[in-house]
């Protein structure tokens, strides 16, 4: 008794999330002179209520109110906006449920008003269901029991009608003509059951569109490894049915890239890579690899679309060991170190071929997966530094958190970190088992190009919003994440940083708790 409600949404374009079982978005930003932390819990089915939190950080807000606009829509046929209620107990939190009915892009507007004036921002939203709709055992029951009461009452009203409809007031029915009517009632028997029949065999078949189609899950592209000569290439293929965006040909620059990939090698994961392949066609993109140990990695790579929807692709490579002289590797660096860090030394453009690596590729080898009750809060840094995970205490499930690291050199003085593509650090997190995986930076798991495109046409639209949210470059040695982990278990973080020009890479292994 599933499949009725899977009609809602058969005909929704096919959506994947930015991310891996972490569904939820975060976002931190100002608010005209409002600083925000927004944390939108998507509905598990569609249509659904969103749970929307904001966290005003400072005081004198009065009245905070959001409203969600469906691109295809846009803002003049959207809802009104929810006026957020404040929450018992809670100092400046806020909290309202807009109605999602369609999946695909939308944007979340939060207006924030109060002793500062008025200001908003714009978050992106991917709404997909995650779940299928279910009934419970006593709606079920109900349902067949009605069911049943529908078929048998349609049998023998056609039966009656054959019996009865011809006679006069008072007349009783022939023996011939119950005959008849009994046979009515068999072949309107038969009907009925056929009809159910095809009407099952058509819900099974939406639901299996249903769930191939319409539930949010990763997108599977085709990875292959050519050489050149020395050199090792990542081929990316589009799917062939990617529909709801198909292909690669209209893409936008997320942190100035069309695609943010990385690698991860099984089944220790001691090998990391963040790369950035070179868009060919509408279905090709392709990059050069850095001298990566050989061996099985798991690929996850992002695009955004030019209607703010953003898509997380997966797929399964091995890559052969490498051949001759390392591609850019400087002199004296030596892989059998127990940290390695690099990142790309002689950027090249747009060429015919990507022969070298991109400016912001960076990779990492380091030790293996350590067991969580072993935590270890600092992590080794090429050139004898480290980076530190700040947080106290117990990670819990779906605790609203922030994810605190800083850099030190190797006498413990604080490290200078630089912009990394805009930002003061990226990070990755991934549950042992998979399940999980999320790319984070300073303002949460947003793509930062689809709030610019998502602000912009609001902009246009009502001409009261604030400017595209501009990433901080405030120097420094540490770095944060608004997170929260959506399920408990064992998980890596691979936190990036850029120092004198190199990205380097730290790595923590912790243990989420279960929510109580």
């Amino acid at each position: 008794m599933k499949k009725p409600l899977a009609i809602l949404f058969l005909f929704l374009p096919w959506l994947a999330f930015g991310h891996i079982g972490s569904p939820n978005v975060f976002f931190e930003g100002q608010a005209g002179a409002y600083p925000v932390r927004v944390i939108i819990r998507p509905p598990a089915v569609l249509p659904g209520g969103a749970q929307v939190d904001v966290r005003v950080a400072v005081a004198g807000a009065t009245e905070v109110s959001v409203q969600a606009v469906r691109w295809e829509t846009g803002t003049n046929a959207a809802p009104t906006p929810l006026v957020a209620v404040a929450v018992s107990g809670e100092a400046n939190l806020f909290n309202a449920t807009p109605w999602l009915m369609w999946s695909g892009s939308y944007s979340v507007r939060v207006t924030v008003a109060g002793a500062r004036g008025e200001g908003s921002v714009v978050v992106p939203l991917n709404s997909a269901a995650t779940q299928r709709p279910v009934m419970s055992p006593a709606l079920r029951a109900t349902l067949v029991t009605l069911g049943i009461l529908l078929f048998v009452g349609a049998a023998q009203l056609a039966g009656a009608a054959a019996r009865e409809a011809t006679l006069e007031p008072g007349i009783l029915a022939t023996p011939a003509q119950k005959v008849f009517a009994r046979k009515v009632t068999a072949v309107a028997a038969v009907l009925l059951l056929g009809g159910i029949y095809a009407g099952k065999v058509r819900w099974q078949t939406m639901d299996r569109e249903f769930r191939n189609n319409a539930l949010a899950k990763p997108v599977p592209v085709s990875a292959a490894i050519r050489t050149n000569g020395t050199l090792r290439l990542l081929h990316l293929t589009a799917p062939e049915d990617a529909s709801g965006a198909s292909g690669w040909d209209a893409l936008l620059a997320d942190h100035g890239k069309l695609m943010h990939l990385f690698l991860l090698r099984g089944p220790d994961f001691h090998a990391f890579a963040h790369l950035h392949p070179v868009r060919r066609d509408a279905q090709n993109f392709e990059n050069a690899l850095p001298p990566l140990p050989g061996g099985d990695y798991q690929l996850y790579a992002e695009v955004t679309h030019e209607n703010g929807l953003s898509q997380t692709l997966v797929a399964d490579v091995s890559l052969p060991e490498v051949v001759g002289g390392a591609l850019q590797l400087p002199g004296g660096s030596n892989m059998l170190n127990d940290v390695f860090c690099q990142s790309a030394a002689i950027p090249v453009g747009n060429a015919p071929q990507p022969f070298a690596l991109d400016a912001d590729d960076s990779w990492h080898v380091g030790a293996a997966m350590v067991a969580p009750a072993a935590r270890v809060n600092a992590s080794r840094l090429m050139g004898g530094g480290s980076m530190v995970f700040q947080n106290a205490g117990e990670l819990v499930e779906n605790h609203e958190t922030s994810l605190r690291f800083a850099a030190f050199t190797a006498d413990g003085s604080p490290m200078s970190l630089q912009p990394y593509m805009g930002m003061l650090g990226h990070a990755v997190v991934r549950r042992a088992d998979g399940e999980v995986f999320t790319h984070l930076h300073p303002l949460g798991t947003i793509s930062m190009a689809a709030e610019e495109i998502l602000a912009r046409r609001s902009l246009d639209e009502r001409g009261a919003t604030n400017a595209p949210v501009v990433p901080t470059t405030v120097t420094g040695n540490e770095v944060t994440f608004p997170y929260a982990f959506p399920r408990p278990g064992d998980y890596r973080m691979w936190v990036q940083v850029r120092v004198n020009g190199r990205v380097l890479t730290g790595v923590f292994d912790v243990q989420v708790k279960p929510g109580r």
